[in-house]
Order: C-alpha cells, then structure tokens, then sequence
C-alpha cells in the first residue's frame, strides 16, 4: 500500500472488474475508483479485440475476478431477499456494490478497511451517488484493530441480520487475524445473516506444474502481499461453524461459470481460490 492508493491486487481486481468478460458485466464505476494511468488503460481495454487479448494475457485472472464478483453478487442479492438489512464489506477495496447494485435500496453498507485505503476511496466515491440507503466508511487495520468495536461505533445493529462480504482478504491474513475476525463476525451476526468468504487452498496454483506454488508464493511476496492464510476446504467450514454458520456452499470458478458470463477453464490458475457461503443458524452463538 502506498500513501493513499489502495493495495496492487485491489486495483487488479477493480481493473477486471471495470474490464468485464464483455461489456453487459462491466462495473460502471471501476475507471473512477482507479488511479488515472488504470482508468485510461481500462477505457482502451473495453474495446472488443483489446478485451480478449487482456482476458489472456492476464492468464485467466479477468474472468476469475468477474465469475467470483457475480457470484457473490448473487449471494448478497438472495441474503437480501432473506432478509440481510445490512451489507459488511470486510477488505472492501475499490468494491463498488452500494453504487452499482439497486438490490442494496433499503439496506446500510458498512465498508470496512485499512485507513489509507479508505482515504483515497471516499475521494473517489464523493461524487458518486450511493444505491444503498447508506455507506459508512469504518477504517480498521486487521492485524491490529477488532472489527466488532469498530463496526458497534459505526451503527452497526448487531440485532439485525447481515449479509457479510469477505473477498479475496483471507490469503493475505495470518491465521489469528482471521479467526479474531471471524469471532467478530459471529458476536455480530443475528440469526439469519449470511457470510460469504473467499479463500485459497494450500496448493494455491492447482496447474500440473513444478514449483508453481512456491513461484507463486515468492511473486506475492515480491509485490509487498505475501501469502499467509490459505485452508484447506474442511478447515474453512469448521471455522465458519465454529462461530454459528452453517456452510451452504462451497466452490470455484467453474461452478460460478454455470451462472455468469466469464471461461472456467481460462480461470483455471486462479482455481485454487473458493468462495464459501454460509447462513446464521437460528439461536446459534459463536464458540
């Protein structure tokens, strides 16, 4: 993280969005969330022949961004329909849902992460007009800080359920930063909250080839991310179950290309990453 710029894989994840697998899923506000050299360069990459040749050259990652965002897009607009009042984006990034998503009209978003993140997005976002009947910016450093705390000074109602956004943060988190985390998400979630959580498998690379891991591991820590929280899948649903949800789903790019536009296959070194869906079970309380 730089002065007020968000993190590399934040800008990257805004610029797959912003590019989309075509132009019906692009995200309309990633060009003004993006520093101006990405902004120009995505508005160029839009154009049909340049879109295909980024597909590929980014080796998948585009169409992995996009098939994961609209699958927990889809997540978020069923918690809604089940009645999610609020909306918890944990690491949210150059997330732009409370400005994109019409679902979101009736419920309050709190956007939680790194202060210098926020700084630069409340920047970007002032002129924008929020969907959502509400964002609040509630700065936290994971590492450091509790997110119940922070959230309970933001108005957060932990009485009321909550649909939570935990995408693409895992990995870069030690092991107790996200068990802290997720205790919080449990003494906040009521009955009927839904937890949607990404997270990588150890082997991170799932591709037949020597090394990838370890090549991998060092290029996160080359770009000042390093790689720390991976699960294996039954590790990830004990410990949503360990603070009150219960597992509803758990999968990949491919099972998010039955439902949205974007190649599995092209994602296919990005499979390693899953996303888990979950729901508070009633009267449950976290361990």
């Amino acid at each position: 993280m730089r002065g007020n710029w968000p993190s590399l894989t934040a800008m990257a994840v805004a610029f797959g969005r912003g590019l989309g697998t075509s132009e019906r899923d692009v995200d309309p506000h990633a060009g003004q969330l993006l520093p101006a050299p990405l902004s120009r360069a995505l508005a160029a990459g839009r154009q049909r022949a340049a879109r295909t040749v980024l597909r590929g050259l980014t080796l998948g990652m585009v169409d992995h961004v996009c098939l994961r965002t609209a699958a927990i897009d889809d997540a978020v607009r069923e918690a809604v329909v089940l009645g999610a009042q609020q909306l918890v984006v944990l690491g949210a990034g150059l997330d732009a849902r409370a400005w994109r998503l019409p679902e979101l009209a009736e419920v309050e978003v709190f956007e939680v992460d790194h202060p210098s993140t926020q700084v630069g997005k409340r920047e970007r976002t002032a002129s924008l007009s929020p969907l959502a009947a509400a964002v609040h910016f509630v700065a936290v450093d994971f590492e450091r800080q509790r997110v119940a705390q922070r959230l309970a000074e933001h108005g957060h109602d932990a009485a009321r359920p909550t649909a939570w956004i935990w995408e693409g943060v895992t990995p870069y988190l030690q092991p107790p930063a996200i068990t802290a985390t997720l205790d919080d998400v449990g003494a906040r979630s009521a009955a009927g909250s839904t937890l949607m959580m990404t997270y990588a498998v150890p082997q991170l690379v799932l591709l037949p080839i020597p090394g990838a891991r370890a090549i991998t591991q060092l290029a996160f820590r080359g770009l000042g991310e390093a790689l720390h929280g991976a699960m294996a899948p039954a590790d990830a649903a004990a410990a949503v179950r360990r603070v009150g949800f219960e597992p509803l789903r758990d999968g990949d790019a491919r099972d998010w290309a039955l439902r949205a536009e974007g190649s599995a296959a092209l994602a296919r070194p990005f499979r390693g990453e899953r996303l888990l869906v979950a729901r508070r079970r009633d009267g449950a309380t976290a361990s």
